[in-house]
């Protein structure tokens, strides 16, 4: 249960009517969500037989899709064959068409609280700068990784990576691995690893006690943040929860005027 209500964070898209849709489908995941969260809306999907069943849930919006028949749950992205490649999903393109898609208004930050002298910065110098709270092991997290490497490698962004771990010891062990390879090898080594599971021929050496300790400070960081789940990143002095697509992160800097963290 708090995994699938935890989930709908990671989605952030509303809608505001439910239209003709069966029955089972909306009895199924009321029984699932209980009053952890409300459905909102019900859209049928271009593919016969599914629903996307849009939530509020206590962590912000989600949509979880189901069959007709309110037996199986679809979690995660559904896409063309041929758009294999493209940001957004079915899902978020209905969003956008019917203007459905409205995140939550951002929390404001004290900038105070988070400390970017001793951690590592990735990008152009004069490049407008995010901090991103992350899982390694988080498949949303993973999607925003994926987006700031392409915005990173255009001067468009440059970020702190800072973790927050939320699924246990091996998301905690893969985080020290990751930033050993960045110590060693450098940012591209760094993103092969995180976003496609490949390491250096040769082992990374580094100080991983050192490693560990700045990880613990950014979980202990986020928390007085307020941060509960990821991606969660911070632009201008405010929190974005959950994973943006690239057209959405160029919207957000752009209204913020290339703004440096402080």
């Amino acid at each position: 249960m708090r995994y699938l209500v935890g989930f709908l964070a990671f989605l952030l898209l509303t809608v505001n009517s439910f239209g003709k849709v069966p029955e089972a489908v909306t009895a199924k995941v009321k029984k699932i969500v209980g009053k952890e969260a409300k459905i909102v809306g019900v859209e049928p999907l271009p593919i016969k037989g599914l629903y996307g069943v849009f939530l509020q849930g206590t962590r912000g919006m989600g949509v979880i899709v189901v069959t007709e028949d309110g037996n199986y749950l679809i979690l995660g992205k559904i896409l063309k064959v041929q758009d294999i490649n493209k940001p957004e999903d079915v899902i978020a393109e209905i969003a956008k068409k019917k203007r459905y898609l409205k995140p939550p208004k951002p929390k404001k930050v004290d900038m105070s609280k988070i400390d970017i002298k001793n951690s590592p910065r990735i990008g152009k110098e004069e490049a407008p700068e995010i901090v991103l709270y992350f899982d390694p092991t988080c498949p949303f997290c993973k999607k925003e990784l994926a987006t700031l490497r392409e915005m990173e490698k255009k001067g468009e962004v440059a970020f702190y990576p800072k973790y927050f771990i939320v699924h246990g010891k091996t998301a905690k062990e893969k985080a020290i691995e990751a930033e050993c390879i960045r110590e060693a090898y450098g940012k591209e080594a760094y993103y092969d690893y995180l976003l496609e599971g490949k390491k250096p021929k040769k082992e990374a050496k580094c100080d991983k006690e050192a490693i560990k300790k700045r990880i613990e400070r950014d979980i202990k960081e986020a928390k007085e943040l307020g941060i509960t789940g990821t991606p969660t990143w911070i632009y201008n002095k405010e929190m974005y929860v959950g994973y943006r697509p690239e057209s959405e992160v160029k919207r957000i800097i752009d209204k913020g005027k290339g703004s440096k963290v402080e």
